[in-house]
């Protein structure tokens, strides 16, 4: 898969009990293929100093049909989430914990 060029990758990120966790709104496409949204949820462990892949979907078309904002990512972030379901952090209740460095 390749990224767009010219594509801009939207990213919020927010703590949450001890780890930074990211989500992220992009578009890619396998050559000669038409392009496709994806939605990926990352958490940075500070302890190990990795950084994991929680979840990364495909958002299918109609892209209405997604919600473009959760507990952390502000209503104007303009990333795509998929259903609670599909994503751990910034789901109702999570903003409590959440911390910001």
């Amino acid at each position: 898969m390749e990224a767009k060029k010219g594509m801009q990758i939207k990213v919020a990120c927010v703590g949450l009990r001890e780890h930074f966790w990211y989500h992220v709104s992009f578009s890619a496409r396998r050559k000669g293929e038409n392009e496709r949204r994806f939605f990926a949820e990352l958490r940075y462990d500070p302890y190990f100093h990795e950084l994991f892949v929680e979840t990364c979907t495909i958002l299918e078309e109609p892209l209405c049909r997604f919600r473009s904002s959760c507990a952390f990512c502000p209503d104007d972030s303009g990333i795509l989430h998929p259903s609670d379901v599909e994503f751990a952090c910034g789901k109702e209740g999570h903003e409590k914990e959440f911390f910001h460095e």
